[in-house]
Parts: structure tokens; sequence; C-alpha cells
């Protein structure tokens, strides 16, 4: 271990003269049967290593550097940089190889790069965590050549950082820059007629056609000389409590993300956009155990304590304790929420413990379950079986998703919202349906 950051390394031009000075031994050995050929070569080679030695002795040291985002996202590309700085009169050749957390996929494993006399460069490779969480990177390695290129001398720079990998919040950033303000807006012709019109006041306008009689303002019409409607949008400031599972059916992965990885990308979308709508979002994430309680707060710092709360939530081999999640909730949540709970609500092993503690839920709050398809069921049932056992897999995929839908359509029929949606719409969904809940003013 000594040797690993502190070697000399013969390159494949020392080599490669080695061989053709092996070559001339043979090729002259007829004509010069006292040697002085092969003493020659040598000699010459000898000297020129002497030399090559001397200037990686003196020039060879380079200052190594590693810059990289504030933090990375699961599953997406993240650009990670390394720079080289040395004080050589005469070009360099490197090569670098970085000590990534281990697991991640990388694009390069190792860069090789030429620096100009006494200058600086930097190379570029990609990263892709497969884990949330907090990860590590170690070292920073590189072999470094010497004038004549005949040697290299192997060297790192202690590069140990800690990295924090976030859930993808590519939702959370498109809900702040407003790509769903215009849905949660209640002004124009295309107004919901009835309960979807809100109860808050808004503002006045000029009435159009299709608004209602009975929100014409009288006053304001009188005052302007023209017919004025007032306008209403949802209730601000309510409440929503976000409750992520974190029990062993959350562990199931579906590609190169669980259960849980989406759980929590959607519910970080969805406590964005109720932020954004002034809401007031609390957070408590569970398995047999309490792990996270975030209590109820509004603006872009509650989110950010969200975003910090869960990005590192594993899911555990355990089974999920809904009682005293529903418990835990009722003694910390005493105004009535809009309640999210991401889980498997259509799993049949504790589904009859999950019925009853959403209703108890249900006495005082709003519910929605959120649950994730199973991929691997849906490609079963449309599987066109050839074979007998494909057959009966098909039954049994048959059978399990009409047990699992009526458990879902018995949940609706309680007066629970049910989420049932493929993984990569999962955070889409959620949001849609706060719109919904908020413009028919359900909450």
């Amino acid at each position: 271990m000594w040797f690993r950051d502190n070697a000399w390394v013969p390159t494949p031009r020392l080599l490669g003269l080695t061989a053709v000075g092996a070559m001339v031994t043979l090729v002259a050995f007829p004509w010069d049967p006292r040697g002085w050929t092969p003493l020659l070569c040598l000699l010459t080679g000898l000297i020129l290593s002497i030399v090559d030695l001397l200037s990686l002795h003196r020039y060879g040291k380079v200052e190594l550097k590693r810059s990289h985002p504030a933090f990375f996202e699961i599953g997406e590309e993240n650009r990670v940089e390394l720079t080289v700085r040395h004080q050589a009169p005469h070009p360099v050749r490197c090569i670098l190889r970085d000590d990534f957390p281990q697991g991640f996929q990388v694009s390069r494993r190792e860069m090789e790069l030429t620096l100009s006399p006494g200058e600086s460069a930097g190379t570029e490779y990609t990263i892709r965590p497969h884990r949330r969480g907090i990860h590590r990177f170690e070292r920073i390695h590189a072999r470094v050549s010497g004038c004549l290129g005949l040697w290299m001398r192997q060297q790192s720079a202690d590069g140990g950082e800690e990295i924090r990998v976030y859930p993808r919040l590519k939702e959370v950033r498109r809900v702040r820059g407003g790509i769903y303000k215009k849905q949660l807006s209640t002004e124009g012709p295309h107004v919901r007629q009835g309960p979807g019109r809100g109860s808050d006041f808004s503002h006045i306008r000029d009435y159009v056609p299709d608004d209602e009689p009975r929100l014409i303002n009288w006053t304001a019409t009188a005052r302007r000389g023209k017919l004025a409607t007032n306008v209403y949008q949802p209730e601000q400031g309510q409440h929503v409590a976000i409750l992520i599972d974190c029990g062993r059916v959350m562990g199931v992965k579906d590609g190169e993300l669980t259960r849980l990885d989406r759980a929590v990308e959607a519910a970080l979308a969805f406590a964005a956009i109720a932020l954004e709508r002034g809401d007031r979002v609390s957070l408590l994430a569970f398995s047999n155990r309490l792990l996270r309680w975030v209590p109820p707060g509004k603006g872009h710092s509650q989110l950010q304590r969200l975003v910090e709360a869960c990005f590192d939530l594993e899911p555990e081999f355990v089974e999920s304790g809904y009682r005293m999640a529903v418990e835990t909730l009722g003694f910390r949540q005493k105004r009535r929420a809009l309640v999210a709970l991401f889980t498997d609500a259509g799993n049949l092993t504790f589904a009859d413990e999950l019925r009853s503690q959403l209703a108890v839920l249900r006495r005082r709050h709003l519910v929605m379950t959120v649950t994730i398809r199973d991929p691997l069921l849906d490609r079963e049932r449309n599987l066109l079986p050839r074979e007998t056992g494909e057959v009966y897999r098909k039954s049994v995929a048959e059978e399990v998703k009409e047990e699992r839908t009526d458990r879902m359509n018995l949940l609706k029929r309680r007066g629970t919202v049910v989420l049932d949606v493929r993984p990569g719409q999962l955070a889409t969904s959620v949001i849609h349906q706060y719109i919904e809940i908020k413009n028919r003013a359900l909450l």
C-alpha cells in the first residue's frame, strides 16, 4: 500500500525502446562479438531514464482538485470536474482516476489529458447515483509523465468529502417555476361552477357570459356602470399532512429506483405545490416506528426542511405500523387536514389493518392514499401465453389484480381519495389530484 500513491511506473514508450534495443543487439551480435552494441544501448537507455526520472523528481508533483454540484440527484447524470495544476517547463501527460462512492455509475473510469508548460487543465465525467443519502468521495489518483515520457510518477491527493444525494427534484422545480399556476386559477370563462369556485374572495373583474348571476357584485356594478363579478379562489392556509411508509413493501424496486424513492420524489412535489398555495405542510415518515417528524410550516424554508428530513430515508425490512402512525398523527395534528399516505394501499397482506386505520383518519381529515402500480403484474396480465406455465402466471396475475382493484374501490366508496398510478407518473398525478381537490373545495 505504501507504493500505491508513491510509485514510479515505466511507460509503454520505455518498454518500446527496450524492445528496440534488444532487437538491435540481436541483429548486431554477428558483427560485434565484443558486445559494444548492447553496452551502448544500455548506457543510452540508462541516461535517458535518469534524465526523465530527475525531471519527474523535480516537476512531477501536481495539484489535484475536484469540483461538483452542491448536491446530487438520484438516477440523474451529475457532472464532476477534476482539475490538475503543475509547474513543469515542459508539456505533461496526466492520467486521472477518482475514488467515487461505491456503486455509482460513471461515464469514464480513467481520464487522460495533456497540459501545456506551467498551466492547469481540467477534465470531467458524469456520475449517476443509485441511492439517496450521504455518500463519500475518497482520494484522487494521478500518473504524471516526465519530460521524455519514459516514466510516470503515481501520486494522489486527499479528496475525501461527503456528498448528499437527494431524490429527483424535477417536479419541485417545475412547481417553483409556476408550471401549475394556471391550473390553480379560477379566473376566466373556464371557471368551475358550484363548489369548484372556492370560498376565498380574490378580486373583482368584468362580467363574462359564462359567469353565474349570483356572483355579480351589484355595488361594483353601480359604481362602474357595467356588470362586475366577484372572483373567488380555493382556500389558502389550510393544513396538509404527508405520511410516507418506509416498511418492507416500499423497498420493491422498479428499474433502478425503489417505491420509496418514487414516493419521496412525489411527496416533495406535493409539498411544493401545497406550500405555493399557502398551505401549512407537515411530514411523518414511519415503518414500525417513527422515523421522521416535521411540524407544520409554510414557505420556502419549510420545503427545505422537508427535503432535508426525508432525503436519506431507507426502506426497513419490517411490517408497517399503520396504527402507530395514525395515533402519532392524531396526537400532533389537531386541525383538520388533507392527509396524503404514500404506501401500497392494494397490498393484500395487511389491507384490513390499513382500512381500519384509514377509517379512523377519515373521522377528522380528508384522506388520500397514493399507491404505485406493480409493472410486473401488468406485464404478466398482458402476456400472450404460449406454454402451460405462462397460462398459470397470467391467471394468478388477473386474480391478484381483480382483488387489488376491489380493495381500492372499497376505499373509494368509504370516502378515501385513491391514486393508483404507474411509477413514472406518480409525482404529476399527485399534483393534479391536489389541484382537483383545491378547485373543488373538498377540504
